[in-house]
């Protein structure tokens, strides 16, 4: 798992006026809150910030050093939990950061990652995607970053259902273990196909057996 440190300062200036200074001085407003964890400001160098943003999730654990005017550093361990955007050139302007109790579960959102092509993609087949990420719930330490699921080996008319995927131990899934993850659907023009076929069969008009012809 990818460990992510990111140095934040206390900030003071918490007014509207105040994050707009922080802003062009090219900083931005952080705060920091969770069970347990009084709600706290700080600022982020906008460069420090960009250099990892790419490789952050909202599973992947952040430690924040904060650091004090005598130079003393406080680490907090966070999870990214929003970041608001500016309308028009998309700049990160307020980043929110999830302060996790230890000893309390959490739930989250983890990214699928699926690997492999489908071999059913080969046959005409349609991969459909009906879950990109799974709602669990977890200790802190357990939280996966992701979960990998090779799916190399679906043909057409194959599927994984919930039921399918082992999760490491201490991790929870809120998914009824029926649902489909992903699947192969039939090529589009045969399931057409299929269904014009049956369409005829039912407005064919049946045939009375001993019914005279009409001349």
């Amino acid at each position: 798992m990818k460990k992510i440190k990111l140095e934040v300062k206390e900030r003071n200036r918490v007014k509207t006026s105040g994050s707009r200074k922080v802003r062009v001085e090219g900083l931005i407003p952080v705060v920091a809150y969770g069970p347990g964890f009084d709600s706290r400001t700080f600022e982020v160098d906008f460069a420090s910030f960009d250099s990892v943003i790419h490789k952050i999730t909202n599973t992947t654990p952040i430690t924040l050093q904060i650091k004090d005017e005598e130079g003393n550093v406080e680490e907090v361990l966070t999870y990214l939990k929003m970041v608001q955007r500016h309308k028009v050139n998309d700049r990160p302007i307020h980043i929110d950061f999830y302060v996790p109790s230890a000893g309390h579960v959490m739930n989250i959102e983890v990214p699928i990652r699926f690997i492999n092509e489908p071999k059913g993609l080969e046959h005409g087949g349609v991969l459909e995607h009906h879950y990109d990420s799974i709602p669990i719930e977890a200790l802190p330490k357990d939280i996966p970053e992701y979960i990998e699921l090779d799916i190399g080996d679906l043909d057409v008319g194959e599927f994984i259902q919930m039921k399918d995927i082992t999760l490491v131990e201490g991790v929870k899934a809120h998914i009824d273990p029926e649902e489909y993850i992903v699947s192969v659907l039939e090529p589009r023009s045969m399931s057409a196909e299929g269904e014009t076929e049956a369409a005829d069969e039912e407005s064919a008009e049946p045939e009375v057996i001993g019914e005279e012809s009409k001349e």
